[in-house]
């Protein structure tokens, strides 16, 4: 394990069926460190996160979380210390304040706890004019994206995994999410970000997907 290392990859390769979608790539990210994915669609950037987290199964060998093989973590603290936001994200039915504490009712989490104005600044940090018992599955996919992000930002991953955080967003509430994101990365939480449209206003390293390989830009 590289010193420092938060995540590490070594080998990491993908197939579905016949295809191969990544071949071997060795990489290692640090606390704080952001690696921005842009590709064209279908390349598979959604996968390799998804194969991050273990939520595909078949790299769990192959990916190193804090100096432990994925496959040696228990599956519970695993999710709490990498933490992944789809690009469509669900709502639970309940209210607003239900879906951004259900992380709570994990083992894992016990003993944690989110007051309503800790809930409610995070929602006025992402411009979210939303009460706390608004009926959450009612909300539009814009706030729902939102909503989601700040559920996994206030958990504190050591890791996050973000497929196209702010492709329901306009300019301005992609802005704030960029910027929650830049907070959260200067406080030391490691992110891996895919994005087709690229984020210029979020530092870190730059790949390209495609043709089954990472590749740096420039």
């Amino acid at each position: 394990m590289t010193e420092r290392a938060v995540v590490e990859l070594r080998g990491f390769s993908m197939r579905r069926k016949d295809r191969l979608l990544l071949e071997p790539t060795d990489l290692v990210l640090a606390a704080g460190e952001r690696l921005l994915i842009t590709g064209p669609s279908g390349c598979g950037k959604s996968t390799f996160l998804k194969r991050l987290c273990a939520l595909e199964p078949g790299n769990e060998t192959q990916v190193w979380l804090k100096g432990e093989q994925a496959s040696n973590w228990g599956m519970p603290e695993f999710r709490r210390r990498m933490a992944y936001l789809p690009q469509t994200p669900l709502m639970l039915e309940g209210s607003v304040r239900d879906n951004l504490c259900l992380g709570l009712r994990l083992g894992v989490y016990r003993g944690m706890q989110l007051s309503d104005s800790s809930l409610r600044d995070a929602l006025a940090s992402l411009n979210l004019d939303v009460d706390l018992e608004d009926d959450a599955v009612q909300l539009s996919p814009g706030q729902k994206a939102r909503v989601a992000l700040l559920q996994r930002l206030m958990l504190k991953p050591d890791v996050l995994l973000c497929d196209e955080p702010i492709a329901s967003l306009d300019r301005e509430n992609a802005e704030r999410v960029i910027q929650a994101l830049g907070r959260a990365g200067a406080g030391g939480m490691t992110q891996i970000i895919v994005s087709h449209q690229g984020l210029p206003n979020l530092s870190g390293r730059h790949y390209r997907f495609d043709r089954a390989r990472l590749e740096r830009v420039q």
